[in-house]
């Protein structure tokens, strides 16, 4: 019996969404397979189980039953399971969906269940791996017109990390999935992203080493082992990631064969990881997951790129957030960041590495020195810049289109952009052959045209295929005899199905009468009730409808098999010749990603140019020594934010002698903390090989840049803005090192007066003594301007401020050697807006201070208030008491003292004091 008569015979109606009435069973009774690949969430399944109805009267269909066995399988996910032209879930899967979804959850017999339309399952699929769910699709992969059940398969499970989804997919942002596996203190980390192919691999130690890399990767999908105690804290650690979805699954047993089997090749060692054996189990791992995910052999992956964490600079969160190298610290916009300012890459690829770049400086001299003399070479030839920046605003994503189309994704369409890209290189390459910079002669050799792959492409596709492969039409007229010929008979039957209808009018005289077509009837000639009398005997009742009837002729009926049986073969055809050229394609994926990954780096490399030229950048020195000098620095994002244009530059100078720590002191809004960030950017800019917004600048390369800057809170884990600006301070006195940059812009100001400057004071003695990093220490504690003139190796600073007796003071945003002993915080308060009334006060208050007329901090104003609560009893020795030695003095009569008795109770008075200060 057929799936759907089985249906009819056993249930009540479905819905009436399908083209074929579709049934659910009332009862449910079932024994379910279970399997271990995606059994850590049993609950789920079990819980579906026990919820469904009990009704005895009516024994579960083959068609639930296949969905439930299914369902056992892939117990973590949403299943979407193929029925007709929609994708069903039910029981907690459909509650989940639609809560999710936004759509109609409806009930059969008790039975929660929702659907949504498979031309469409992309929009769907991008709501719900947003949202943190993985998602089984379950297709039908036998003829459903066929007698008995119809095959369904699982044919991939889509997650947050394996989305091709375009609504989710930043073109310039890589989508990682990583895979940590721990052994003791120590972590193996792999991550690829399935959307490029791209694959890493790297061993680090302990737990602080490994926040840090995953802040730098920013993945969408942790996969963590099922273990306990270890997991739970891996658990919590990538938790704490912004935009990352955490699962668990089971370790394969032969990890290394896993991975070997999958690169084709004998041995890990082949790929520099024989040493590695923590990273070979976490690739082999994430290999597995990715394999049972996508159901597909992944020949797009690269070979994995072995990696110490060591060979870039480490930043770590705190740096990558007050330093605004990808998104600004306010909105997360890249507008506002340092990423802004220097990307202008045509290409994703280039967007995609220029991000990894940011987040990764070199720490290697000779390596940063290429790239900076590959600018410098494109700066000279200034024509063949230009050509080369013209020519990647045409080449696109080959990347991820290549990836698409091994995992049996792409389009058409994803095969002409491969050949509008391609057919781009033999210029390109050309023009790379006239510079002589050892980076660019290197892209120039990596570079492979493939003109036979071109010409096959551009010979077999249309220019403007269409977006899906069902609807046929891609293929080129001329490319295929027999496909020519099924499209010719395939017209022949339209045209002539076509003048039909008039035949048919002129020879009935209806002229109402209509040749239409639907998928279940095929074609049909419909007369309306009015005119059924004047209906030919030739023509066959197939159908009665309310107002018409439909029929069909033995002529219409030839016609209609030949048309439809040409444009079924045509359409199988096409399929056929383009799985072919995707097979063709394949065999050349290695030089393809080949390609990619040149035009990639040659992209940044044309980026850094390009913004060199526009800002008027220049050419970093990198030296070996402590030395750091930095001629008329600006800052790279504030001054293309200036509308007027002006940016007033700054000197910098930091050496091994006498200038280790530099003290600012100034007002706020006088720029301190501009010039503290441009410094570091011009350093970190120059270490990934751009140029620096600089009249000149010698860098001295650093292993670490640290920042500490502003305030804030992490009120979710219960910190304060304190609790948050000590750990910020413990990470750097911690983990700095003399080649360290470090930025420390107000330290203590989150508790009181007296503490602050307590610590502020030893963190500045530690970084001198201890340390011996280069250091910029911004501070409106202008008592530590004593402390550095004490210290051998730190100088003050500060910017400069001129008072204006009618406008206040002006802010020249100047730095200059020496202190400063004012603050001018009234002066900023009254630019802020504070009413007259409070500024005035604050002024008052200000005077009394500075002039002492205060007891024990409190301003003289108050003094008689403070008494009054003495003598009501309010006060306590540790509540302001009056002092012994003030109140002697005031029972002393001046005028009637001899000099002897002056003298005498001068030394009474200083051993009191003596007294009072042990």
């Amino acid at each position: 019996m057929s799936e759907a008569l089985h249906k009819q015979a056993h249930c009540a109606p479905l819905i009436s969404r399908y083209n074929k009435p579709m049934f659910l069973s009332c009862g449910f009774k079932i024994e379910c397979k279970r399997s271990v690949a995606f059994s850590q969430q049993p609950e789920i399944f079990d819980s579906q189980i026990s919820a469904l109805p009990k009704a005895a009267s009516a024994p579960l269909t083959p068609m639930m039953r296949q969905y439930f066995e299914i369902k056992g399988q892939y117990k973590d996910c949403i299943l979407f399971f193929r029925l007709g032209d929609f994708y069903e879930m039910f029981s907690e899967d459909a509650q989940r969906g639609a809560k999710i979804l936004g759509i109609v959850l409806t009930h059969r017999h008790g039975t929660p269940m929702c659907g949504i339309p498979y031309h469409s399952v992309d929009q769907y699929l991008a709501k719900l791996t947003a949202a943190g769910e993985k998602v089984a699709l379950c297709e039908q992969v036998s003829d459903p017109t066929l007698p008995g059940i119809v095959k369904r398969e699982v044919v991939r499970v889509v997650t947050p990390g394996t989305t091709f989804s375009e609504v989710l997919l930043d073109q310039k942002t890589n989508n990682y999935v990583v895979a940590i596996l721990p052994q003791r203190n120590r972590f193996g980390l792999a991550t690829i992203d399935i959307t490029t192919g791209s694959f890493g691999v790297t061993e680090v130690e302990g737990y602080d080493q490994l926040a840090l890399e995953l802040q730098r990767l920013k993945p969408r999908e942790c996969l963590l082992p099922l273990l306990h105690g270890e997991s739970s804290d891996l658990k919590t650690l990538c938790e704490a990631l912004d935009d990352v979805h955490v699962y668990f699954h089971s370790t394969p047993q032969n990890p290394e064969k896993i991975l070997t089997h999958q690169l084709k090749i004998s041995t890990v060692e082949a790929l520099g990881l024989g040493q590695w054996p923590i990273a070979v189990n976490a690739a082999g791992f994430l290999v597995e997951y990715l394999r049972e995910t996508q159901k597909n052999g992944l020949i797009h992956l690269k070979r994995p790129k072995p990696y110490l964490p060591g060979e870039f600079m480490l930043l770590d969160e705190a740096t990558l957030r007050n330093l605004e190298l990808l998104s600004t610290f306010h909105d997360h916009k890249k507008e506002g960041s340092l990423l802004g300012v220097l990307d202008r890459t045509q290409t994703a690829m280039g967007g995609r590495l220029l991000k990894q770049w940011t987040v990764r400086p070199l720490t290697e001299k000779n390596r940063i020195q290429v790239r900076l003399d590959a600018v410098e070479n494109f700066i000279k030839e200034g024509s063949i810049f230009e050509t080369l920046w013209e020519e990647m605003g045409h080449i696109l994503d080959l990347e991820r289109s290549v990836a698409r189309l091994s995992l049996e994704r792409g389009t058409p369409r994803d095969a002409m952009a491969l050949k509008s890209s391609l057919q781009r290189l033999p210029l390109v390459k050309s023009l790379l052959s006239a510079l002589n910079a050892p980076l660019l002669a290197e892209l120039q050799k990596k570079l492979q045209p493939l003109p036979d792959l071109v010409s096959l492409i551009d010979a077999s596709i249309v220019e403007e295929p269409p977006l899906n492969l069902k609807e046929g039409g891609f293929i080129r007229e001329g490319f295929h005899e027999e496909l020519d010929e099924l499209r010719s008979l395939s017209r022949e039957g339209k045209g002539f199905i076509k003048n039909l209808q008039q035949q048919e009018i002129q020879r009935t005289g209806i002229s109402s009468l209509k040749v239409k077509y639907n998928r279940v009837f095929g074609y049909y000639i419909e007369i309306s009730k009015s005119n059924l009398g004047n209906v030919p005997e030739n023509y066959t009742r197939k159908q009665t409808l309310v107002n018409a009837e439909r029929y069909i002729t033995p002529e219409l009926k030839t016609y209609e098999e030949k048309v439809l049986t040409a444009e079924d073969k045509s359409k199988a055809l096409e399929a056929e010749l383009f799985r072919e050229l995707r097979e063709t394609i394949m065999e050349s994926i290695g030089l393809i990603q080949q390609n990619a990954e040149a035009i990639a780096e040659l992209d940044v490399l044309l980026s850094f140019t390009s913004v060199a030229l526009k800002n008027r950048y220049v050419k970093p020195q990198l030296r070996d020594d402590f030395t750091l000098t930095i001629q008329g620095g600006r800052h790279p994002v504030v001054e293309t934010m200036n509308p007027s244009g002006d940016f007033i530059p700054n000197d910098t100078h930091f050496n091994a002698e006498n200038q280790q720590i530099l003290l600012i002191t100034g007002p706020n809004m006088s720029g301190k903390s501009t010039f503290l960030r441009q410094v570091a950017l011009i350093s970190l800019m120059a270490q990934i090989g751009s140029y620096v917004p600089a009249q000149s600048a010698e860098i001295a390369v650093v292993d670490r840049i640290f920042t500490r800057v502003g305030a804030s809170d992490n009120l979710s884990k219960g910190q304060s803005t304190f609790m948050v600006e000590m750990q910020e301070a413990a990470n750097i006195l911690n983990n700095a090192t003399a080649r360290s940059l470090i930025i420390l812009d107000e330290i203590g100001r989150g508790t009181s007066t007296y503490d602050g400057l307590s610590i502020a004071w030893a963190i500045l003695e530690y970084l001198h003594q201890q340390i011996g990093a280069k250091t910029l220490f911004a501070t409106h504690y202008h008592e530590l301007i004593a402390v550095t003139e004490r210290l051998e190796r730190a100088q003050n600073y500060c910017v400069l401020v001129h008072e204006d007796t009618q406008n206040g003071v002006v802010f020249l945003h100047k730095i200059q050697a020496g202190g400063i002993d004012k603050s001018y915080g009234i002066e900023v308060a009254k630019l802020a807006g504070l009413p007259r009334a409070v500024i005035e006060k604050a002024q008052h208050i200000l005077k009394d201070l500075e002039e002492g007329v205060v007891e024990k901090g409190i301003p003289a104003e108050l003094q008689a208030h403070h008494v009054d609560r003495s003598h009501s009893g309010l006060s306590s020795q540790g509540l302001h008491s009056p002092h012994p030695i003030a109140e002697k003095l005031k029972k002393v009569d001046v005028n009637h003292l001899t000099p002897m008795e002056a003298l005498q109770l001068l030394v009474e008075l200083k051993r009191d004091s003596e007294m009072d200060f042990l």
